[in-house]
């Protein structure tokens, strides 16, 4: 794990706290990651699929955020890369809290070593004008070549300067190319079709309107998921390259649709979203040096 001296001082509470958080994690031994699995469809059967595992909750570790106190952080090897497997769990209340603290593991993990990030989320299709699904139907997958952040937020919003990362990150390469091509790779092993979109992040959580998903649809956008934008900038802002994969559990213009039926359809896809993410990060050893040499040069 990098030295976080220089977090120090006057500098901002998301810097502070992550000095804070990283003087406790020195103690234990979850070691410094090469990636982070930032997952919204929960932790799967990842976890059993790691080794040398370490299990830690993120309450136990001083300078966390108190919002991020009920989730846990699962670290373990998967092929040659150590992982940080943290939930981004959706029914976190933020209340009054500072926007930073919606993407803190974010921060925390790149201070700890990792480079990359594979984020999973659930979204809906939007489909095409009059009707027609464009192809996205329900159970596919869909990678993220891009995406339009329409939540009205930022957890960037009165951050102000940070040793984290610059005042105005660069967002043109957060998704990154070649972690598609080896998610492309292994989509084709596994035999499932692995389509690229543009997501429309919105902040949720109440389900969109039919005009708001056909206003995301004439913005350019392929698909529609909440609380993607936060992940998405802390990594342009900490210099991570990002694989962001959505699971398709609706499609605009869908009647009488209900949660229950969302969180099924995420549960039948989960599966093969488990086994993409391994197969991926499990050949992130190069990838994750080749990054972290174009971040020091």
């Amino acid at each position: 794990m990098s030295s976080t001296d220089d977090l120090r001082g006057d500098w901002n509470p998301l810097d502070r706290s992550v000095a804070e958080a990283m003087d406790a994690l020195r103690e234990t031994e979850v070691g410094a990651p090469g990636v982070l699995l930032f997952l919204a469809t929960g932790p799967g059967d990842l976890p059993s699929r790691m080794d040398a595992s370490v299990v830690l909750p993120l309450r136990e570790v001083p300078g966390v955020p108190p919002v991020w106190h009920g989730v846990t952080l699962r670290a373990g090897n998967l092929g040659e890369v150590r992982a940080w497997l943290i939930e981004d769990d959706a029914a976190l209340e933020h209340g009054a809290e500072p926007d930073w603290t919606r993407a803190f593991p974010v921060w925390l993990a790149e201070a700890a070593g990792a480079r990359l990030m594979i984020h999973t989320s659930a979204g809906t299709a939007l489909g095409e004008p009059g009707g027609d699904p464009g192809g996205f139907a329900a159970g596919d997958l869909v990678r993220l070549a891009d995406h339009l952040n329409l939540s009205g937020r930022s957890p960037l919003r009165g951050l102000g300067e940070s040793r984290l990362g610059p005042l105005f990150p660069d967002q043109t390469r957060v998704h990154d190319e070649r972690l598609a091509e080896l998610a492309r790779d292994a989509a084709g092993r596994h035999g499932v079709e692995l389509s690229d979109g543009v997501a429309a992040c919105t902040s949720g959580p109440a389900l969109c309107t039919p005009a708001e998903l056909a206003w995301h649809r004439t913005a350019g956008c392929d698909v529609s998921v909440q609380r993607l934008g936060d992940p998405l900038i802390a990594a342009a802002h900490a210099g991570m390259g990002s694989l962001a994969l959505v699971a398709i559990t609706d499609v605009a213009g869908e009647h009488d649709l209900d949660v229950a039926t969302i969180v099924a359809r995420a549960e039948q896809t989960a599966p093969v979203l488990d086994q993409l993410v391994q197969d991926v990060a499990a050949q992130l050893g190069p990838l994750a040096r080749e990054r972290a040499a174009e971040v020091e040069a």
